[in-house]
């Protein structure tokens, strides 16, 4: 339970840590090589832009995760908290069906990988091992919106008939 808790709170911060770094050490290593040896590995720039997409994957779920997606409030400040409740419950809805969409289209580009056997031009690795991240980033990302913003959402919409008070 301890280990599932550790993934829950820092499973994309972990990740997202890991692949920076990893593109970082590799452009370092990259320039070294360049002005000061005078030669390349050709699969250090393959590697960089494969980390950079992951990386950019797994942002996508941290902010999720965090509630930082780009969202416009303004509106939400001047309706009756039910009805703002209702719209936020609604936008994540529709949120979570886009990112249902995303899962559902790059699981079928990964599957057109898999199936073509196209590997990468330096590394020779087959392009759908790294392909599979798109359906599985998205699929965490679905989770975080449910978890993150529906769930909590929703509570808060049926708890309005708890409090005594205004509805603003």
């Amino acid at each position: 339970m301890r280990l599932l808790r550790l993934f829950d709170d820092y499973l994309e911060e972990a990740v997202v840590v890991i692949l920076f770094l990893m593109i970082l050490v590799v452009g370092i290593e990259q320039v070294i090589t360049r002005y000061l040896l005078h030669f390349v590995f050709s699969w250090a720039e393959e590697l960089m832009r494969i980390c950079f997409v992951i990386l950019a994957l797994f942002s996508f779920s941290l902010c999720a995760k965090k509630l930082e997606h780009v969202k416009v409030e303004a509106l939400l400040t001047v309706l009756p908290k039910r009805l703002g409740t209702f719209i936020k419950v609604f936008s994540s809805t529709v949120f979570l069906a886009f990112t249902t969409l995303l899962i559902q289209h790059s699981w079928s580009i990964m599957s057109l990988q898999y199936r073509s056997h196209q590997v990468t031009a330096a590394m020779g690795i087959p392009t759908w091992t790294y392909f599979v991240f798109g359906p599985m980033c998205f699929t965490i990302m679905a989770f975080r919106i449910i978890q993150k913003s529906i769930i909590p959402q929703i509570k808060e919409f049926f708890s309005f008939g708890d409090k005594k008070g205004d509805d603003r």
